[in-house]
């Protein structure tokens, strides 16, 4: 089956340092690879206020990434995301346009 474009907006804990947050960002990304997608682009946007809190925070790391990946392997993706202790929140989107 033949790869699609996505998005994904990701949050991580607050309480991560920079290197934690580049291991969690490095292992989004091989988890990708990994599944047979690439990578376009990925965008760190930085610590912003959350607009409510979650789990007890209320402000997160943000970065947003742009992806290919085929369609039966996204459920494993979002299955890794939710897993991932350092992932606060995540948000896949097929990319349209």
């Amino acid at each position: 089956m033949e790869n699609r474009q996505y998005e994904a907006l990701c949050i991580l804990h607050p309480h991560l340092d920079e290197e934690a947050v580049t291991t969690a960002i490095t292992k989004f990304e091989d988890t990708i690879k990994n599944l047979g997608g690439s990578i376009e682009k990925l965008e760190k946007q930085g610590r912003k206020k959350l607009a409510y809190t979650v789990k007890k925070v209320d402000n997160g790391y943000f970065f947003l990434s742009y992806f290919n990946l085929g369609p039966n392997k996204i459920t494993d993706l979002k299955e890794t995301c939710r897993l991932s202790e350092p992932m606060l929140r995540h948000f896949i989107a097929r990319k349209v346009g």
